[in-house]
């Protein structure tokens, strides 16, 4: 793989790896000098036996292998095909990804911020939803009766503008997302917009219609205007699934995908910038 080659195709490098050249190569520059000191931290731990500068060099450069983990989450191919395409054996693109996601994760997640901050002199409108991912049968996932299979779930919360500003844990999918609201400890502004899953909570929902109380032409009419401005996290979260770690049935442990779904919204939140 020859990054500055591939770097004069702009979009087939997107395609690849979710971001232009020019955003990956200043992540890249941005994130090296973090690597390095986490790689000095884990190198001079009093339990390593061997010296600093001992044993096999990485094969890869740090760009290289960032370039490997955003085509891993952009089209979650197997890691036998990585090593092929990178030159690496499979086992060493395993290693290479659990050293390298913390540092990825630390960066993503100050991006995609945790506490929503809302000013006085600022009134932000802002959009919350969840969303459900298909997994394994494994601990940490539930069985959905929407989705009438094992899945996870995540909540967002993103303004009218498309940016990620919040993203709760990852929960077993067969939790209500009301539950999921109330246990991230979110206290959004009344104006915020949901759908009928955060009824009960004090933000603007659609109106509910039942078998003996139709909606009336007013309550479609702002329904429908409600549907309008509450579009923009149901693109957020199409946008999100074009990463097929998050679309694709999720193949690893559970225990990481919550780390993955923040690097995968703070790419996307980066490639709005």
């Amino acid at each position: 793989m020859n990054l500055t080659k591939l770097a004069k195709k702009p979009k087939v490098f997107e395609r690849l790896t979710g971001l232009s050249p020019q955003a990956f190569f200043a992540l890249a520059a941005e994130l090296e000098p973090a690597w390095e000191k986490a790689e000095y931290r884990r190198l001079s731990r009093k339990e390593r036996v061997r010296a600093i500068g001992g044993g096999n060099p990485y094969k890869l450069s740090f760009p290289l292998m960032l370039a490997m983990h955003c085509m891993y989450l952009r089209t979650y191919t197997s890691h036998m095909l990585l090593g092929m395409i990178f030159g690496v054996d499979d086992s060493r693109v395993c290693r290479y990804f659990r050293k390298l996601e913390p540092v990825v994760h630390a960066r993503m997640k100050r991006i995609t911020i945790e506490r929503i901050p809302l000013s006085e002199e600022e009134v932000l409108e802002l959009i919350v939803d969840a969303t459900e991912q298909e997994t394994e049968r494994r601990p940490g996932s539930g069985d959905s009766g929407k989705k009438k299979r094992q899945t996870v779930k995540t909540q967002v919360v993103v303004d009218t503008r498309g940016k990620i500003r919040h993203v709760s844990e990852t929960v077993p999918g067969n939790l209500h997302d009301k539950k999921l609201y109330d246990q991230t400890g979110l206290s959004l502004p009344p104006e915020t917009l949901g759908d009928l899953g955060y009824l009960g909570i004090p933000i603007r929902i659609p109106h509910k219609s039942s078998k003996y109380h139709p909606l009336t032409k007013r309550e479609r009419r702002e329904n429908r205007a409600h549907a309008t401005r509450r579009i923009v996290v149901e693109h957020v979260l199409a946008a999100l699934k074009q990463c097929r770690i998050l679309s694709q049935r999720f193949r690893n442990t559970l225990t990481g995908y919550n780390r993955i779904f923040i690097i995968v919204a703070g790419l996307y939140n980066l490639r709005r910038t």
